[in-house]
């Protein structure tokens, strides 16, 4: 049985869920009550929940100790707290751990285990390689995408606020809709939009890739999963980080795929300023989205889940 750890956001969950599509005897361990234990019920996948409280380190040992599972082959974790106490209960029981970092620097987490870990797998080249690092992009449902599911719905501008949902990007539609038709997902801002007139509202959107299809321009926290579905869609995008990241790795991570040029970075602060003059920008001038969608497709690697399970084997 492969065993599978992250949770608290659809980043550290959705590329799990991907990879466990493609695995026959596979759980996922999270924490009780949680996005992750939500996700995983609508795909049928086991799960096992963990009463972490308050993110305290006894209740962390607890949780480790308190786990039972029965014929592990390996942990894989895409780190994030919740993962902590599935990666020591590897440790613990001699359990090879594999490690997945999506983003362009490694997290607390997965750097703390590293060590441990049998292989690093990474969405992107880091600034210090090692033997065990590999790049092997990241897992997306991409393949399960539906170009008729959302056919009826035609707008110039997604808006995408994180599974945690953004105000400041949501704030963005009430600028963008006075010259363009917009689609906003606002997450946890739901009531505070959805009946806002001329805009299409999702609180959200669990095929969010099918929704993506029908945009011409996506705007985005940088979040390592969603962009990369963004990019695997080949879809023209303005990437806003939030400012409120562990290492600020969103802005890292938007700093990079803009150098590379894969998207246009703006800052939260200069986004009610400026929006609108870089969506006109990009929506008049076609060759420049076709520069980004190619840039976007010369970083992304389509077979990642069947790379990471052939390394496991």
């Amino acid at each position: 049985m492969i065993v599978l750890a992250g949770g608290k956001t659809g980043g550290h969950i959705m590329p799990l869920i991907s990879i466990s599509k493609e695995l026959e005897d596979v759980c996922y361990v999270g924490a009780s009550h949680s996005l992750e234990e939500e996700l995983c019920k609508k795909h049928n996948i086991p799960f096992i929940g963990m009463n972490l409280k308050n993110n305290h380190l006894i209740s962390v040992l607890r949780c480790a100790l308190g786990l039972r599972l029965k014929k592990v082959d390996a942990i894989l974790s895409t780190g994030g707290y919740v993962s902590f106490p599935t990666l020591l209960y590897g440790i613990f029981h001699h359990i090879p751990i594999y490690l997945l970092e999506e983003n362009v620097i490694i997290g607390r987490t997965n750097r703390f285990f590293a060590r441990f870990a049998k292989k690093v797998f990474l969405a992107f080249p880091v600034s210090k390689m090692k033997k065990k690092y590999q790049v092997v992009g990241i897992p997306t449902l991409i393949h399960e995408i539906s170009s008729s599911k959302y056919a009826h719905f035609s707008y110039d501008v997604l808006i995408l606020g994180g599974s945690l949902g953004s105000k400041p990007l949501c704030e963005l539609v009430h600028i963008l809709k006075r010259k363009y038709r917009v689609c906003l997902i606002a997450s946890r801002y739901y009531e505070d939009y959805k009946d806002l007139k001329d805009v299409q509202v999702f609180k959200y959107i669990e095929d969010l890739p099918s929704l993506m299809l029908h945009s011409k321009i996506i705007i985005s926290r940088a979040g390592a999963g969603t962009t990369y579905e963004i990019f695997s869609l080949g879809k023209p995008c303005i990437l806003i980080p939030s400012q409120n990241t562990s290492q600020n790795h969103q802005y890292l991570n938007a700093l990079f795929f803009e150098e590379k040029g894969c998207c246009k970075l703006l800052k939260e602060s200069d986004a009610s300023s400026s929006a609108m003059s870089i969506i006109d920008f990009m929506m008049e001038n076609k060759e420049v989205r076709d520069k980004m969608i190619k840039s976007q497709k010369n970083i992304i690697i389509q077979d990642s889940s069947k790379r990471i399970i052939e390394e496991m084997r």
